[in-house]
């Protein structure tokens, strides 16, 4: 099972959020993206993903990113198909 979690941040907060992303994932092999246009009010929308077997790690990384998050975080569960 792959978990995706998805939360908006404000423009002028991205780069401490990303710092405390990356200092959360520490070595896991979490991605994090983000959508290629802000919302209608300026916020990026950004998604990490958890490979199978990494789940374990998305509280302590939603504990890290609390303080930077301008909307609750999203998470989904997908699992493999075929």
């Amino acid at each position: 099972m792959q978990l995706y979690v998805y939360y908006r941040v404000e423009a002028d907060k991205a780069d401490g959020a990303l710092t405390a992303f990356r200092k959360a994932r520490v070595e896991a092999p979490i991605e994090l993206l983000q959508r290629p246009e802000p919302d209608s009010e300026g916020r990026w929308t950004w998604m990490e993903i958890y490979p199978e077997g990494w789940g374990h790690r998305e509280p302590l990384v939603a504990t890290a990113m609390a303080p930077w998050l301008a909307t609750e975080r999203r998470v989904e569960r997908f699992e493999m198909l075929g």
